[in-house]
């Protein structure tokens, strides 16, 4: 079941019939603080959604497919995830993923700032224990809190869809740890009207350990909201199971084909920008940009310091940025991986002069009170004979996470780790 913190969709204790056992959408709501007890900060449920976004990030799926994904919240939380290409949410309610159709369309700021490789997000309606050929292959599947609502045939056909038909490189399945249930004050039964069942730690691991053998898995397993401190040896509240498919030399996909039952609800394809230059010239590109943000912002903090009778004119002045302080720039880290890899992009290059020693860019800053214009001429990166291939022009396709465009591209915000060397 997804997590909601939203008003329950049903009564509470409502049943659900069999038929729609595995749906979370018509399910009540599971926020485990309502109980009482243990109090989590964050809430579980965006703990259990941070969680997932940041497997995404390690694995970096291309294409990922969301089962039970009901509301859509962990769909809308993924969104932002730049590797993925393809996010596709599963859920047995067609009413449910009607009603989220608005959640899966482009902000303004997707067609602004576009992103730099397709993308497109769909809901389907279809059954976990359902093969549907157009999802074999996925790079990732998600099952966040939905095999506790699965009746026993719907369960044991799963596995047989998910890691036997889909072949995800990796499937990430939580559910509630039962152990963890003694914490909440008068309390019995399962934490959900709608569960089938809840399961110990060793009850889980002993039904992901199976699978994982039966269809050529590793499977580790984590948890995921802590308990109180002496609380330790019951384990986290919701237990995580993460599989990583084994690469053999027999592994083919099936030649079986199984149709396409799932009915397509939804789509929303976004625009992208694709970029077209190498990765040495993405560094340099990103280097320049910085070095001149940094530059001018340290210009503009002397002059306003300057005394106004001073006249004197200032000789240039040689800089020094270290490279790992450049590497904390979210839109480098974005294309260059580590300080090597930046050092090697920028060994030879006639636009940015490293130190002798290779550990920092060498800027001369140039200051000239006369000229009021003069702003480009404060740091020594080269930028006018670059054919505009690395001028802050408005069509420069990367996104950084602390400006803003501008009709005449980025604006100068404050820089987060130019404290660290200034």
């Amino acid at each position: 079941m997804e997590d909601a913190d939203d008003p329950p969709l049903d009564k509470p204790g409502e049943a659900q019939d069999s038929a729609s056992s595995e749906s979370v959408g018509s399910a009540t709501v599971e926020d485990e603080e309502e109980f009482g007890g243990p109090v989590f900060s964050p809430p579980l449920y965006r703990q259990r959604y941070q969680t997932v976004a940041d497997l995404v990030k390690k694995y970096r799926p291309k294409r990922l497919v969301d089962f039970g994904c009901a509301e859509g919240k962990l769909i809308r939380f993924l969104k932002p995830e730049e590797s993925l290409e393809q996010l596709t949410g599963i859920d047995l309610e067609g009413e449910v993923l009607d009603s989220i159709r608005g959640i899966i369309k482009p902000l303004l700021s997707d067609f602004v700032q576009p992103r730099p490789r397709p993308f497109t997000v769909s809901l389907y309606q279809g059954s976990i224990a359902e093969c549907d050929d157009r999802f074999k292959g996925y790079d990732m599947v998600t099952c966040v809190e939905v095999i506790e609502h699965l009746d026993p045939p719907v369960l044991d056909a799963m596995p047989s869809n998910v890691f036997g038909h889909m072949k995800p490189s990796v499937v990430v399945v939580t559910t509630p740890n039962a152990e963890f249930n003694v914490l909440f004050p008068n309390f019995s039964g399962f934490r959900n009207a709608d569960h089938r069942f809840e399961w110990t730690r060793q009850e889980f691991q002993t039904w992901a350990e199976g699978v994982a053998q039966r269809f050529s898995y590793d499977v580790t397993f984590h948890g995921i909201g802590t308990g109180p401190e002496g609380t330790e040896h019951l384990g986290c509240c919701t237990q995580m199971a993460i599989f990583e498919r084994k690469q053999t030399p027999y592994d083919e996909n099936s030649t079986v084909l199984w149709g396409t039952p799932y009915e397509l609800i939804a789509e929303a394809v976004f625009s992208y920008r694709e970029n077209t230059l190498s990765k040495e010239q993405q560094i340099l590109q990103e280097v320049q940009y910085y070095i001149r943000q940094i530059m001018q912002r340290r210009v503009h903090g002397e002059e306003e310091e300057k005394d106004d009778d001073d006249d004197d004119v200032a000789a240039p002045e040689e800089v020094s940025i270290p490279l790992d302080i450049l590497m904390k720039f979210q839109g480098l880290k974005r294309v260059c991986p580590d300080v090597q890899s930046l050092q090697s992009a920028l060994v030879g290059s006639d636009r940015v002069r490293l130190s002798q020693d290779k550990t920092a860019v060498v800027c001369c800053m140039d200051r000239d009170d006369g000229d009021d214009d003069g702003e480009e001429d404060c740091c020594s990166v080269p930028s006018d004979s670059s054919d505009g291939m690395f001028d802050d022009a408005e069509d420069d396709y990367t996104h950084h996470n602390f400006y803003c465009r501008t009709n005449t591209g980025r604006s100068t915000l404050p820089l987060p780790c130019e404290e660290d060397w200034v």
